[in-house]
């Protein structure tokens, strides 16, 4: 194969392609390789050569790796110069290139020698001169921008933009001047534009004249101001929304002109529009003015007030007004318009009962089909609705020739109800009598069958069949065969049906090479790992809504754009463009908590160390008892795979107290650090494995608490925590329904290292179900179990189980349900029950009403569960929403309280409870 002569004497001509941007530099891009391949300057040759040595020149921005990714070359592999044509091609929708040029030896294996001469960005934006605006305005006003590509014909046309735009915010006289610098890369330059702005065109005098001359005092610019038609616009635009919420119908606010210092404004203020009702008491006149916008069109002609009252009286009939009127009256002299609806609502009429004639189907049935329901208003307007509705449904049972004869109510005045009569013709059944499904082999013809929701005998409805066609096409489209059609022939003859699907497949289209661009942060690799795009795939739309969602899932990029282009006439690459976003974040906060009192936090965090998604955390947060630090990084690809991986380094000083007292019952400094990793067994099963090594000590520790030498001290622990978790919450914050559940362990063992020997079992399970639009059930309940091993009896004071507080036993105070020494201190235990249950229930304006009724206990030892020793609280909540999360005040009643006990307890944080 002789392409080196070819391509390497033939650079200009053949596989340099300069500037082939957007849909006329591809077509002009084929033409001329069409035609230079006719002309035989790059003949197309039968033979190809296996790559050998591959050598990049001029390269930069991407790696190497990606470039032979995008041109399909690859050491050990074929290459011919047809698809050295179509990598070139592919490699300019990048966007990053402004010459390619492909060398082919004539050795065998061939060396490949490829050299690439990049676009010129430019780096830094450097702003000089005398300028009277923000820095930050002229470089929004400015056309190119850092990252931009640099090319020398931007520079008059972006000076000259930059000049007019100045002049619209008031410097007529400005004076622009942009020039590049080169920097030590070759590709990037820094952008410097030197702006003076000169004097700036002031405001003299403002004038208002005829009727809209009072307005004049609304503006908030003057004399002296500068002519800035920017803010000038915006404050026309304000001044006629005012005016529209001060009652002036349709005002006109508006042309302005500027001569010689004086600025003269048009203002037409128009009529005031009063709109009243008369008569109403069922329906307040907010909710009527809801339906009359005459502000919001600012239309008030006889169209828009009969289609006002049309409105109206439709709500009427929602509320169960069949006999309502309203008459309107228009009164209108030079200055103002009033609309006064006079309303006689009569009687509220409510549904009594409803029948059917005719009807073999259950009555119930039919009336869940029907959106009038006994014992509610009656709607007049439902009635012909219901009767499309009861149509369908014969329709969707095969019953396609039923009709609803009559719909009639029985109003009864004096006793304000309404009796519902419902006459039907059903008519015979039609059943599906065969199936039938051309134009494919058997095979595929087996496959289609298995995917049918339609069988023989089933009723024939013309929606399902519609659906099955649709069904197939989706089947089919998943294949790659996007221009699948599928033809329905249908033949009715008494009551049987024959349906016959017939397939027109077309030609199978596959998936070529991905090219990713808008990436200058993220590396290659990161993107294309998320990607199941593999060539030689079966290309259908839904992959790429797919894949699309997946890269979004990533958080590191604002607009994900996917588009198919074609290669060949069964190929089809896919270029995708990010929008890279923020990667780094700075979060802060406080607030105040029942027990800690006070609590502020500050958190730093990058979502893209070495461009590759990995994720760095540091967290410290302080309160009235707590001092706390951690370090967490994650890779959620560990060594290559889809195996996520985290590491945390912790910090933590802090004192346990008893409530009411404050007295110490003992304090923790502890050093920790965990590794482990994450596996998600489905969409929303994951699997975590953690080790984790901590330095505790405990000093202070109240005596009575005391229940193992563990207890005080410094008690290194070296365990295992396997967990298992199901998450179907919508919302992790403010979950409205789904399930939280899950199991966690905790394994410490001398095998490890540990100086304590135990093992723990967590079980929970949290159920959040929407009951209607302002309420929402929460359930919630947990059980754990710990045993002492190694002759341990008692597990070290920081691993035992503690009840009460605001998250757990509302009612008792932070951690004083179950055992206690004997001055009254808990003692915690190894074994815990608890379980809870909330009406959530919101009542407007971001508030909730929460009541709520939880239990539980603590135990010493394990063998001394019982349920009958539960405690019981109820209580009332009330909760504010925030960006953050509720805040949350809640008081529980102890139900079962021993003598001596307080009544209950007061607890406010943010967070719901569970």
């Amino acid at each position: 194969m002789n392409i080196g002569r070819k391509i390497g004497k033939r650079h200009a001509g053949v596989t340099v392609l300069k500037r082939a941007e957007g849909t006329l530099g591809s077509l002009m891009l084929f033409l001329f390789l069409f035609c230079t391949a006719g002309m035989g300057l790059f003949p197309i040759y039968a033979d190809a050569a296996v790559v050998g040595d591959i050598t990049v020149y001029g390269l930069r921005s991407i790696r190497s790796t990606e470039l032979f990714d995008i041109l399909g070359i690859e050491r050990g592999q074929l290459i011919d110069p047809s698809s050295v044509r179509a990598g070139i091609k592919r490699a300019f929708l990048k966007g990053i290139f402004e010459d390619i040029a492909v060398d082919v030896s004539d050795s065998d294996p061939a060396d490949v020698v490829i050299r690439v001469q990049e676009r010129v960005l430019i780096g830094k934006v450097l702003i000089e001169g005398d300028y009277a605006v923000s820095r930050k305005l002229i470089l929004d006003l400015l056309p190119l921008h850092q990252g931009q590509i640099m090319r020398n014909d931007l520079i008059d046309r972006s000076t000259g933009v930059l000049k007019e735009k100045l002049a619209y915010h008031g410097f007529p006289q400005s004076v622009v001047v942009l020039k590049t610098d080169q920097t030590s890369d070759p590709y990037e330059v820094h952008l410097i534009v030197y702006v003076e702005t000169g004097a700036p065109l002031l405001i003299r005098d403002i004038s208002v004249p005829g009727e809209g001359k009072e307005m004049k005092e609304y503006l908030r610019i003057g004399p002296g101001d500068r002519y800035d038609q920017k803010r000038l616009n915006d404050e026309l635009m304000r001044l006629r929304e005012r005016l529209k919420k001060d009652g002036f119908y349709s005002p006109v606010v508006g042309p302005y002109a500027f001569r010689d210092g004086i600025l003269e404004i048009s203002i037409n203020p128009g009529k005031l529009l009063d709109v009243q009702f008369e008569g109403n008491s069922a329906l307040s006149k907010k909710r009527l003015a809801g339906e009359a916008n005459f502000f919001e069109t600012e239309t008030a002609d006889n169209e828009m007030i009969d289609e006002a009252v049309i409105k109206m009286i439709s709500l009427y009939h929602q509320e169960g007004y069949p006999f309502a009127q309203i008459a309107p009256v228009i009164d209108e002299d030079d200055r103002e318009i009033r609309i006064a609806f006079y309303i006689y609502e009569g009687t509220r009429i409510k549904t009594r009962s409803i029948s059917f004639v005719g009807a073999e189907i259950s009555a119930q049935t039919l009336k869940d089909v029907m959106s009038i329901k006994e014992g509610t208003p009656y709607n007049p307007d439902s009635i012909e609705n219901d009767g499309e509705a009861l149509k369908e449904f014969y329709a969707a049972l095969g019953y396609i020739d039923t009709v609803v004869k009559e719909m009639q109510a029985v109003i009864d005045r004096e006793q304000e109800s309404a009796d519902v009569v419902v006459t039907l013709d059903e008519g015979e059944r039609t059943l599906i009598s065969s199936i039938e499904i051309v134009g494919i082999d058997m095979a595929q013809k087996t496959d289609l069958e298995s995917i049918l929701n339609i069988k023989i005998g089933d009723p024939y409805n013309e929606v399902d069949i519609s659906d099955e066609r649709f069904r197939i096409l989706d089947y089919y489209a998943a294949q790659g065969y996007a221009n699948m059609d599928v033809l329905i022939e249908q033949t009715l003859a008494e009551h049987r049906a024959a349906v016959r699907f017939v397939l027109m497949e077309g030609k199978k289209t596959v998936i070529g090479r991905t090219v990713i661009s808008g990436n200058n942060k993220t590396r290659y690799e990161a993107i294309k790992r998320e990607l199941t795009l593999n060539e030689g795939k079966p290309y259908s739309f839904r992959m790429l809504s797919q894949e699309r969602q997946k890269l979004y899932k990533m958080g590191l990029f604002t607009k994900v754009d996917v588009e198919a282009v074609d290669m060949a006439e069964d190929v089809k690459d896919v270029l995708i463009h990010v929008t890279e976003g923020n990667a780094g974040g700075l979060e802060f906060g406080f607030g105040i908590a029942d027990y800690e009192k006070f609590r502020a936090f500050v958190e730093v965090s990058y979502r893209n160390l070495w461009g590759m998604n990995r994720q760095g955390l540091l967290h410290a947060d302080v309160s009235s008892l707590q001092r706390r630090a951690f370090a967490q990084y994650h890779d959620p690809w560990f060594l290559g795979s889809t195996l996520p991986f985290r590491a945390i380094l912790l910090f933590e000083n802090k004192k346990e107290i008893s409530i009411p007292g404050g007295d110490t019952l003992y304090k923790l400094r502890r050093m920790s650090a965990s590794i482990g990793v994450e596996k998600k067994l489905q969409e929303k099963t994951k699997f975590e494995l953690f080790y984790e090594y901590s330095v505790n000590k405990t000093t202070e520790v109240s005596p009575d608490a005391v229940l193992s030498k563990e207890d005080e001290g410094t008690v290194a622990i070296s365990a295992l925590r396997p967990s298992l978790i199901y998450d179907s919450r919508d919302n992790a914050l403010d979950p409205s329904k789904g399930i939280l559940a899950g199991i966690n362990a905790k394994w410490a063992t001398p095998l490890l290292f540990s100086e304590a020997d135990f093992v723990k079992f967590t079980v929970f399970g949290s159920v959040f179900e929407r009951l209607s639009k302002r309420v929402i059930a929460a359930l919630t309940t947990s059980i754990g179990i710990a045993y002492g091993l190694g002759g341990i009896r008692e597990l070290p004071i920081i691993e035992r189980y503690f009840l009460g507080g605001r998250s757990s036993v509302r009612g008792y105070a932070q951690d004083q349900l179950g055992p206690k020494g004997t001055n009254g201190d808990p003692t915690g235990g190894n074994a815990s029950f608890m379980a809870s249950a909330e009406l959530r229930t919101s009542v407007g304006w971001g508030f909730s009403i929460v009541p709520f009724v939880d239990c539980g206990n603590v135990w010493i030892d394990a063998k001394d569960f019982s349920l009958g020793d539960l405690k019981y609280t109820a209580g009332l909540g009330l909760r504010y929403a925030t960006p953050v999360g509720p805040l949350r005040i809640d008081y529980g009643f102890k139900l079962n309280r021993p003598k001596g006990e307080s009544n209950g307890e007061l607890h406010f944080s943010i967070g719901q409870a569970f």
